[in-house]
């Protein structure tokens, strides 16, 4: 599942305001490791033109869930994250 491409869909921030989320809305991610417990990675590709890809680590991972509609909704102490995928 995590060797597709997903869309930073939605965001809430839980403690505080993080401006790196809103420069991420709306692009290309690659959910790499999502663990309860721990840490999580994903890719972000923050310009589509020259393919700037940053590595982003999240705080502690509370939950991970993933729906029908092809959505994965990261929950972590300060976040929440909703990932959509991209269908080519």
């Amino acid at each position: 599942m995590y060797n597709k491409k997903y869309r930073l869909e939605n965001f809430e921030e839980f403690n505080g305001h993080n401006p790196m989320y809103a420069t991420m809305l709306d692009c290309v991610c690659y959910p790499a490791y999502f663990n309860v417990g721990e840490r999580g990675w994903f890719l972000c590709v923050t310009d589509n033109w020259s393919g700037t890809t940053h590595r982003v680590h999240t705080s502690i991972v509370k939950d991970v869930k993933y729906t029908r509609d092809n959505k994965i909704i990261v929950t972590t102490q300060n976040t929440r994250l909703t990932f959509s995928l991209i269908s080519e």
